[in-house]
């Protein structure tokens, strides 16, 4: 099982793909057009699991690439899943990845892949 490096899974998540030699932010940090590939990590909430002492954390991996740059889209999604695959189980893979969108704010395409962490609440 990997460690923890950070004080959340959140943070585990960011440093690790950090550590990868990605450019990632926190939501809301990243402003302007994308001029290069980077990749925003967003906690979505919790989800409560059958168990009720159980919860599920939620996480969103958004990958942007320029508006000329599509093709490098899905290389860019299998090295995320490929490195998130190192944090398992700890972080799990979590219902599908999203269709591409242009996203005209920032002149960039973006795919998000969910992943999730649980936890048991005492």
């Amino acid at each position: 099982m990997p460690k923890s490096k950070g004080a959340s899974r959140w943070e585990d998540i960011f440093l690790h793909l950090k550590s990868k030699k990605f450019e990632v932010y926190s939501p809301g940090v990243k402003v302007g057009e994308c001029k290069k590939p980077y990749i925003v990590v967003k906690h979505n909430g919790s989800s409560k699991v059958s168990d009720f002492k159980t919860d599920a954390d939620l996480y969103s991996i958004m990958c942007y690439v320029p508006k000329d740059g599509y093709s490098k889209l899905e290389p860019m999604l299998q090295d995320v899943k490929k490195y998130m695959s190192e944090l398992e189980p700890m972080i799990l893979p979590y219902g599908a990845q999203t269709p591409s969108y242009y996203d005209d704010a920032v002149k960039a395409h973006m795919v998000s892949i969910e992943y999730k962490n649980y936890k048991k609440n005492f």
